[in-house]
C-alpha cells in the first residue's frame, strides 16, 4: 500500500517563470525510508511542506494512506515534520518541548509525561529532560526535535535536510540513529537532503529531483549503478562519473568519443547525434591508454588520480600503496560492462542491445 501519493502535483509562485515543482507523480510506499536528494532549488523541500500541508499546491493531489489531504490543515495530516533548524522553543525544558504536542492537543499531563519518558528512553534523553535547548549539543537538540515529532505517533515522518547543520562526525552519529529509529517504529518517512552520502546510506528508495521534476526513483544502489539520465550520472557519487561528449559515427554504427573511443550502437541514432559516454571513477582500470597523472588526493581507502587521457581528463581510484606519482604516465582501460551512453540532446539513458568498447590504442 502507498503511505503517501502525489498525483501530477505542482507548486507556481506568484511572478515565478517556471514551475517550483512542475507536475511530480509519486508512491511512496508504507513503511519505506524515503530519501529525496537533489541540489539547492530543485523543489524537493517544496514538495515535502505541499505533503505537510505547510505550502498550498497549485495544481494535483496529495493522498496520505489514501485520504486526499489537500483541503487538510497540517495538524489533520497525520504528518510530524522536523526542520533543519531545530524550531526548539528555548524557553521551555526538553520535556516540555517534547511534550508540547500533546498538551495543545489537550492530554493530561500524567499521560502526557509517561509518553514523554518513552520517547526520550527512545532517544538516549532521559538525562537531559530538564535541560533547556541553549544548553544541549546540535545533536541532542536534533534528537528532540525528534522526539517531539515522535511522540504523537504519526502516520508519517516528514524530515527537512535535519543534519545540515551538524559536524561531519555528529552526522554520521544521527544518520545512525536514524536509521535505528526508523527500523524500531517501521513509520514512513520522507527525508530531503542534498548530501549524496545521507541519501545512499539512509535510503530504501531514493528520489532525485532537478528542476522541479523527479529524474529517478529506486534503490540507492540500483540508481547508482544504473542512472536513468545524464543528470543523475553527473551529481550522483563523489567523486562525480567520468562523462566525456561525442558523436554517432559515420555509419551509424557506434559512438566515437575523443581521443579515439568507440562504443557500437547499432541503428539506434543517426549519424553525427550527440551523445555522452560516462564511467565512475572506480571502475576505470589500469590497461593500454597512455595517460598523465596531473594530481593525486590520498583519501585513506585509495588514492584519486586526476590523470588527462589526450586531452580528456579522467578520474580514476588505485589502491593506497600504489606508486604513482604527479606528472607520471599511467595506462588506462574502460571496461566495456562499465560504459554507461546518454542522449547528449534528451539526457536519457540509451540502452543498446549489446554495448562493447573498442578503444583504439593509436594516435
Amino acid at each position: 500500500m502507498s503511505a503517501i501519493t502525489l498525483t501530477h502535483v505542482s507548486k507556481t509562485y506568484p511572478g515565478a517563470a517556471a514551475p517550483s515543482v512542475d507536475g511530480v507523480s509519486l508512491d511512496l510506499p508504507e513503511g519505506a525510508f524515503v530519501v529525496v536528494l537533489g541540489p539547492s532549488g530543485c523543489g524537493k523541500s517544496t514538495m515535502l511542506r505541499m505533503i505537510a500541508g505547510l505550502e498550498g499546491i497549485s495544481a494535483g493531489e496529495v493522498r496520505i494512506a489514501g485520504r486526499r489531504v489537500n483541503e487538510l490543515e497540517p495538524k489533520d495530516r497525520g504528518c510530524a515534520m522536523v526542520f533543519q533548524n531545530y524550531a526548539l522553543y528555548p524557553h521551555m525544558s526538553v520535556a516540555e518541548n517534547i511534550g508540547y504536542p500533546l498538551k495543545v492537543a489537550g492530554m493530561g499531563r500524567a499521560q502526557r509525561m509517561a509518553k514523554v519518558a518513552e520517547v526520550a528512553s527512545a532517544l538516549a534523553l532521559e538525562a537531559l529532560l530538564d535541560r533547556r535547548p541553549g544548553q544541549l549539543s546540535g545533536g541532542q537538540r536534533q534528537r528532540v526535535a525528534i522526539g517531539r515529532a515522535m511522540v504523537r505517533h504519526p502516520e508519517v515522518f516528514l524530515f527537512d535536510e535535519p543534519l545540515s547543520n551538524l559536524d561531519a562526525t555528529l552526522r554520521v552519529q544521527m544518520r545512525i540513529e536514524l536509521r535505528r529509529l526508523h527500523e524500531r517504529l517501521r513509520a514512513t518517512s520522507v527525508l530531503v537532503t542534498h548530501d549524496q552520502i545521507e541519501a545512499m546510506t539512509l535510503a530504501d528508495l531514493l528520489v532525485v529531483m532537478s528542476g522541479g521534476r523527479v529524474e529517478q526513483v529506486g534503490a540507492p544502489r540500483e540508481v547508482y549503478d544504473r542512472p536513468r539520465t545524464r543528470f543523475v550520472a553527473g551529481f550522483l557519487g563523489s567523486p562525480a562519473m567520468n562523462l566525456w561528449s561525442g558523436t554517432i559515427t559515420a555509419d551509424g554504427r557506434g559512438v566515437r568519443v575523443a581521443p579515439g573511443a568507440v562504443v557500437p550502437l547499432p541503428g539506434i541514432l543517426p549519424a553525427g547525434h550527440p551523445v555522452t559516454l560516462g564511467i565512475r571513477p572506480e571502475h576505470v582500470t589500469e590497461g593500454p591508454l597512455a595517460a598523465d597523472c596531473e594530481l593525486i588526493e590520498d583519501i585513506g581507502t585509495s588514492r584519486l588520480v586526476h590523470a588527462r587521457w589526450q586531452g580528456t581528463p579522467v578520474l580514476l581510484h588505485l589502491p593506497p600503496e600504489h606508486p604513482l606519482r604527479r606528472g607520471d604516465r599511467l595506462g588506462l582501460a574502460l571496461p566495456a560492462g562499465r560504459l554507461h551512453v546518454f542522449d547528449s540532446r534528451s539526457g536519457d539513458r540509451l540502452e543498446p542491445h549489446a554495448v562493447q568498447a573498442v578503444l583504439e590504442t593509436t594516435a
